[in-house]
């Protein structure tokens, strides 16, 4: 078995031909970690029209619900396309390679009621292994042309209108495996994902800071390892990789979604490394199929559960915890929380999660707060206080209001000194525009407090895309949070709403009318690399600035 750096130069290079052809849509289905890279190509090529992208659960993949699906789906593509296009090809991901999932009666349906051909591709390094990527296109365009010169489209289907739950203008979110990877980025810590090596391409895309300053690596699992569940040579190339990295103190062995599907038995492999190597070792059980928000918290418990301790409090000492740049871009964002704590005489312990080691997770029991800034922050703060009596407070840091609400929540914290306060621009009257903001659950919330406060607007709707879950309901931080589960229920909601005012990623522009105010804040855990050059604000007054400019 061989095992990989994951670098940043990683890419795919087939879709490019693929969203190429003439009069040809590409559907590609998988788990989300499989489908933002090919986002992101399609955004580079100006060829999104032609990309259409399906997230599948890990229950609809198990049990063979997302073919039945995925036909649904293609009917209400076809009736919103069918001038345009003569055939489909569907992008399979290393999942329904190995549950061997049959396509070919939804490829026969759709030829005989629609006259479309559809053809299915294998992507991933376990088709590559049957017939090299080029050799695969190049026989699939032969056939795909004979066919088209054979078919002719058919006219008078009646198509219902539904709701699908394809993504074609807004990417798949990121995967919980790169959100586990992002969380312990870094060269002391040896993250390594147990795929047979596909996965370590959107590792590279996800990651927004220099991924070749992280030690990330991906193993290239073979058929006889898929088939038995055993890896043979880890340990070896392990022992190989810590004597030319002296630095590392923790190894990090990451699931997706083969070994998922195939039931292997990674935690008895973790607990047989770190006995061998005499170094310590834990598991991330990350699946490919939940989001980054999922990865994040999982990975922080698993942190947590593995290497704290009980330690004597230290006075005027925080953690900050749910930081990721996923969320919230590079850290230097967070420049004004910082200075703020730095002004308090207090101290920080740990950023959960950014240069974390061993020294600071464990030492991190020592604070006698922790703040919290976001939801894949939660379970740990709430972890930490049970084991720990740490209490922990939800901070917002947006714009002027949020900075100075921080401050003096800690100084009623640390020094009981109670400044509250309401302050509100000073207006005539309340704005009355229409504000629509899409971002994570805690951030819309922070944003939309911050602008009542800050700017006196009136209507807000907070929204985040996002798979609805009991978890955010009984979290009472986002009461007010709209929850949409798919890009058709959020154009729905942008054409009820008519919103005056949108702040979100970019990747949303497309959905809304060019005459509307656009505020860009960036959302990486959905547009990852695309706009790192953009510039943005968020945090404190800098952000208050930021949106005057556009307000």
């Amino acid at each position: 078995m061989n095992i990989e750096r994951c670098l940043k130069n990683e890419k795919n290079k087939m879709l490019k031909t693929l969203l190429n052809i003439p009069e040809n849509i590409v559907i590609s289905i998988g788990p989300t970690g499989c489908l933002n890279v090919l986002y992101n190509e399609a955004i580079k090529e100006n060829k999104l029209e032609n990309l259409y992208t399906f997230p599948i659960s890990e229950i609809d993949m198990v049990s063979a619900n997302h073919i039945e699906k995925l036909e649904k789906y293609i009917v209400k593509i076809i009736s919103e396309n069918f001038e345009k296009i003569k055939s489909i090809i569907i992008y399979l991901t290393c999942a329904d390679l190995i549950l061997v999932s049959d396509f070919s009666f939804l490829m026969e349906k759709i030829k005989k009621d629609y006259g479309i051909i559809v053809k299915i591709l294998e992507r991933g390094p376990i088709a590559k292994r049957k017939i090299m990527p080029e050799k695969r296109l190049e026989k699939l365009l032969v056939k795909l042309e004979y066919e088209l010169k054979n078919t002719s489209k058919i006219k008078d289907k009646k198509i219902s209108d539904f709701k699908i739950e394809i993504q074609h203008i807004v990417p798949p979110i990121t995967s919980d495996y790169s959100g586990a990877c992002s969380t312990l980025y870094g060269e002391n810590i040896l993250k390594i994902l147990i795929s047979p090596s596909g996965c370590k391409t959107p590792v590279a895309y996800d990651e927004i800071r220099n991924i070749d300053c992280s030690l990330q690596y991906s193993t290239s699992l073979n058929e006889l390892e898929i088939v038995t569940g055993e890896i043979k040579g880890l340990k070896d190339n392990i022992k190989e990789i810590i004597s030319q990295n002296p630095k590392i103190e923790l190894i990090a062995i990451i699931s997706t979604v083969v070994p998922q599907i195939i039931g292997m038995n990674l935690e008895s492999i973790v607990e047989n490394i770190e006995e061998t190597l005499d170094i310590p070792c834990v598991f991330i059980n990350t699946n490919s199929f939940e989001n980054y928000y999922s990865g994040i918290s999982l990975t922080l418990k698993s942190l947590a559960k593995k290497f704290m301790v009980k330690n004597k409090k230290i006075k005027n000492t925080v953690n900050i915890i749910g930081y990721s740049p996923l969320t919230f871009g590079k850290i230097e964002k967070l420049e004004e929380l910082f200075s703020l704590i730095k002004s308090l005489d207090l101290n920080i312990l740990a950023v959960f999660s950014d240069n974390l080691s061993l020294e600071k997770i464990k030492n991190s029991t020592s604070a006698e707060l922790n703040l919290v800034l976001s939801y894949e922050g939660l379970a740990l703060a709430k972890y930490m206080e049970k084991e720990f009596s740490i209490p922990y407070v939800i901070i917002n840091v947006v714009s002027k209001y949020g900075i100075e609400n921080t401050e003096n929540i800690l100084k009623r914290f640390f020094y009981k000194i109670d400044n509250s306060f309401e302050k509100l621009e000073k207006r005539d009257k309340l704005d009355d525009r229409k504000v629509m903001i899409i971002a994570s659950p805690f951030m819309a919330i922070n944003i939309a407090d911050s602008l009542r406060k800050d700017f006196s607007f009136d209507n807000i709707l907070a929204l985040s895309l996002i798979k609805e879950s009991r978890k955010f309901k009984k979290i009472e931080y986002l009461e007010f949070l709209n929850i949409v589960n798919t890009e058709d229920d959020l154009k729905e909601k942008i054409k009820e709403y008519k919103p005056d005012i949108l702040i979100s990623d970019p990747v949303y522009k497309n959905l809304i009318n060019d005459g509307l105010t656009f505020i860009p804040l960036l959302h990486y855990g959905y547009s990852t690399r695309l706009y790192l050059e953009l510039d943005y604000e968020y945090c404190g007054k800098k952000a208050y600035e930021y949106f005057k400019k556009f307000i």
